[in-house]
């Protein structure tokens, strides 16, 4: 065969193995059109009112979202109820949209706050107190080292006692 003949079959051959755009994939027919996407419920905390919030239990709750709560998720569940308590006491207004965040944002860790604390010490805390009041970081930051002061001092205690 020619040189010719050789480089068109290799050139054919590379053309249809090394093919992005899947030129010559088979065909698939849908007999039937997709559904459409169902909208999502709403939030069922927006369908009650701070004072129906109050009288829920953890079982309701867990009701009522479809999730099953651990102990520690009931226990800042009650924490929750008890700052809504307050801020209704007060006077102010709560949506339920906020009480939904506020109970994800609970449970969530700050690492920085927390290494902050627990390298640190004290001086870490009061580092976390200068970037809250600059406005960099948010307030779990101050709370979170806290916590790692809170071990720290534990730590401290078991190097001095033993």
């Amino acid at each position: 065969m020619k040189p010719k003949m050789y480089v068109l079959m290799i050139g054919t051959l590379a053309l249809l193995t090394f093919n992005t755009a899947k030129a010559f994939t088979t065909l698939v027919v849908i007999s039937k059109p997709a559904t459409l996407a169902t909208i999502k419920s709403p939030n069922p905390l927006s369908l009650i009112s701070a004072q129906q919030f109050l009288t829920l239990t953890p079982q309701k709750f867990q009701e009522l979202t479809g999730k099953k709560m651990n102990l520690v998720k009931r226990l800042e569940f009650r924490m929750l109820q008890h700052k809504v308590k307050k801020m209704v006491r007060r006077g102010e207004v709560v949506t339920m949209a906020d009480v939904q965040k506020k109970f994800e944002d609970v449970g969530s860790m700050n690492v920085l706050g927390f290494l902050l604390g627990l390298v640190l010490g004290p001086v870490g805390v009061v580092i976390a107190l200068i970037l809250k009041e600059t406005g960099d970081v948010g307030t779990d930051v101050v709370r979170w080292s806290l916590y790692g002061l809170l071990v720290w001092l534990a730590i401290v205690l078991v190097v001095i006692l033993l």
